[in-house]
């Protein structure tokens, strides 16, 4: 029989992890202290016939839990083990188990590329796909002449520019820097953590998340940010949204998407990528970032709502080599919106009044004390919407975006 082990350490699940239980194999799960406790809260400790809980998720740690592990088995079935990841913060370590263990999946070589910022641009050098202009930090040329380094970058990337760490997600350690002086003062905090120094885009975000099978396109779906993920730290909304088939972007998006994804020729070739671009005011498309990974926070709902498909268990069954459900075809408009929480003591919740179907959960209660977001992963509440108008879900969208859904004193 074979056992399939799901690792988690920072991401968690949007699926119900009961949908991972086959009756032919056994479905084991490593977690994080804090993701344990999630699936306690949730009453899902039963989706895993068995649980190990690790406190460090190194290659080196992770390897002597999984040979642990498969030392309980029968004798027969210890070689026929898979770990399957959704973790975007464990993917490598991951990878590094499998090629330690001879375990088959994804390798890190072919990880690289969607784990370090810069070891995905440079992939894409030379593939005709529009890179914002970039440059790793150097702290050392920094330290050794502060004024010449800093005139580079300006030559190099203009005002304003944008940091953030090669190796996170979710807008964690990002900044806007509009002038050297912020630029300084970032520098003077940055400490020896690798970052990225890009030029700042302006224009629409969009997310096109794409799964394959045996690395043949199985789906692909193109959505709309409300806002660029960065501005969700500073009090708007987190918010995204499928787009229609007429829609006179989509059709550019899939094919910019297609692009990037021929470009990674030695690349993972079970699962999800979720792919993040810029379109600038004057229309050019810009690549700002692929993971392989599902998207996080309701767009596993949107897709469901709108495909019939369940992004986010996609792609664990893409990994287990499964085919993916059938579709029961083109279902309403969807959206998701996340409000940041705020600093202060919560004296009042407000929903807004909405004409789409809707589904509002508050993270927060009257009387607690809140501090402002520093990544979307911390919100005060969400709301997942859905209709058959499309200008009507929009009109809902926009009434989300100016109202204020928690007061505090």
């Amino acid at each position: 029989m074979r056992t399939d082990i799901v690792v988690q350490n920072v991401a968690s699940f949007r699926i119900d992890p009961a949908v991972l239980v086959r009756p032919h194999r056994r479905t084991w799960l490593i977690a994080s202290p804090g993701q344990h406790q999630k699936l306690v809260k949730r009453h899902r400790e039963d989706a895993f016939s068995r649980i190990a809980v690790l406190e460090e998720f190194t290659a080196d740690a992770l390897t002597a839990c999984v040979e642990s592990l498969r030392e309980t088995l029968p004798a027969a079935d210890r070689d026929d083990v898979a770990l399957l990841c959704h973790d975007e913060y464990s993917l490598g370590a991951v990878a590094e188990v499998r090629r330690r263990l001879g375990l088959a999946g994804d390798l890190p070589d072919q990880l690289a590329p969607f784990i370090d910022k810069i070891a995905m641009k440079r992939a894409l050098e030379g593939a005709g796909v529009r890179l914002p202009r970039h440059q790793e930090w150097d702290a050392r040329a920094y330290a050794a002449d502060a004024d010449r380094y800093v005139a580079g970058l300006e030559e190099a990337l203009g005002w304003p520019m944008f940091v953030k760490p090669l190796d996170e997600s979710g807008s964690v350690g990002a900044r806007r820097l509009d002038d050297a002086g912020e630029l300084r003062d970032w520098a003077a905090t940055a400490g020896t953590r690798r970052y990225e120094v890009d030029e700042f885009l302006r224009g629409v975000l969009y997310h096109v998340d794409t799964a394959v099978s045996g690395g043949a396109v199985v789906h692909v779906e193109a959505n709309a940010y409300l806002h660029p993920c960065y501005d969700y730290v500073h009090g708007k909304v987190c918010a995204s949204h499928t787009l229609p088939e007429d829609h006179p972007v989509r059709a550019s998006l899939l094919a910019f998407n297609r692009r990037v994804l021929d470009a990674l020729p030695d690349k993972p070739s079970h699962g999800v990528y979720h792919h993040e671009v810029y379109r600038r005011p004057g229309g050019e498309l810009v690549f700002l970032e692929i993971a392989a990974r599902a998207p996080a926070a309701l767009v596993p709902s949107t897709s469901r709502i709108r495909r019939g498909l369940d992004i986010e268990e996609a792609h664990f069954r893409l990994q287990r080599g499964e085919d993916l459900p059938g579709s029961e075809g083109i279902g309403p408009h969807a959206a998701w919106v996340y409000f940041p929480k705020v600093e202060g003591r919560v004296r009042e919740l407000r929903r807004a009044t909405l004409l789409s179907d809707h589904h509002w959960q508050w993270n927060v209660e009257t009387g607690q004390t809140t501090e402002a977001p520093e990544d979307i992963r911390d919100f005060a509440a969400s709301v997942l919407l859905w209709n058959e108008d499309f200008d009507v879900l929009l009109q809902d969208l926009s009434t989300l975006d100016s109202h204020t859904a928690v007061v505090t004193d």
